[in-house]
């Protein structure tokens, strides 16, 4: 049956917000007050659900072999369910060493796949990751970033393979499968519109006022407030909160020339792609 969504993104891209609405609408009013309790909440590499359904502990396992049988575990996942599952990913697109892609088409629905202009990204995720801004660029330079990886300590999420910014965006975007594009620009400037256009893609009908509510509900500071109530049991425990600002832009203040150069020239085709930079090398956005 393909039932699973991906819900896939670079850090930092406007996933999670998605998911919080997503969640929101498909549980009614039920669950708007504790974030721990997301309808959307499954993590791709969640080290317990590939631990429960593989049957193998995965601390016995190289990364090579856990992602050899991640396939099958999304499988049994699937078969598990008559529903829609939504999982979040920060895993570019790739195939494991038998050959086969991580993410198995026979029981994939579909990608949600949100990015971010990558000058904005490297800000949000040097705030998030405690690093300084010239690492993080660096990081989403390299092919070999990894997320999770930690050999002495066991994480609750596997390893992830981000790899580049553009990278993981062109990883999906040729990746065959059939995905949604989601700016999280727009998502954050026109939100009524970014979640309709989301909601058509997943055959979900939900009347225009209960879409409303929900992006209401899910205010930057309404969930700073439910994040100071009651935790969010996804953010890093260095970073003081997981909901910052949710703007676009930020990097016009923080960034150096030289940063934003460096940003660019590895990223400006794939900028151009989205819409971020024009045919003159103008940013746009």
């Amino acid at each position: 049956m393909k039932n699973i969504v991906w819900l896939a993104s670079y850090p930092r891209s406007g996933n999670t917000w998605f998911r919080i609405v997503l969640s929101f609408l498909l549980g009614g009013n039920q669950n708007r007050t504790n974030l721990n309790h997301l309808q959307t909440g499954q993590i791709a590499n969640s080290r317990i659900i590939f631990d429960e359904l593989s049957g193998i502990s995965s601390s016995d396992l190289t990364t090579g072999e856990i992602n050899n049988l991640r396939p099958v575990v999304y499988q049994l996942l699937s078969d598990e369910s008559n529903d829609i599952l939504y999982l979040k990913t920060h895993d570019k697109y790739f195939y494991n060493d038998t050959g086969n892609p991580v993410f198995p088409e026979s029981h994939t629905f579909g990608c949600v796949y949100f990015i971010r202009n990558p000058l904005d990204v490297a800000v949000s995720n040097a705030y998030y990751f405690n690093r300084g801004i010239d690492e993080i660029i660096r990081l989403m330079n390299s092919y070999s970033y990894m997320l999770n990886s930690s050999p002495n300590a066991l994480l609750p999420i596997l390893e992830e393979r981000p790899g580049t910014w553009s990278e993981h965006a062109m990883s999906w975007y040729n990746s065959g499968v059939n995905i949604h594009f989601i700016r999280y620009e727009d998502l954050i400037n026109q939100p009524f519109q970014s979640f309709s256009q989301a909601l058509d893609f997943l055959g979900l009908q939900i009347p225009d006022p209960i879409i409303e509510k929900a992006i209401s509900d899910a205010s930057i500071e309404n969930l700073r407030k439910l994040e100071k109530d009651f935790g969010f049991r996804e953010k890093l425990q260095n970073c003081s909160t997981f909901f910052r600002s949710g703007k676009s832009g930020t990097w016009k203040t923080v960034l150096t020339e030289h940063q934003v150069d460096k940003i660019i020239n590895e990223h400006r085709e794939v900028m151009k792609l989205f819409g971020y930079m024009d045919a003159d090398d103008r940013i746009i956005v």
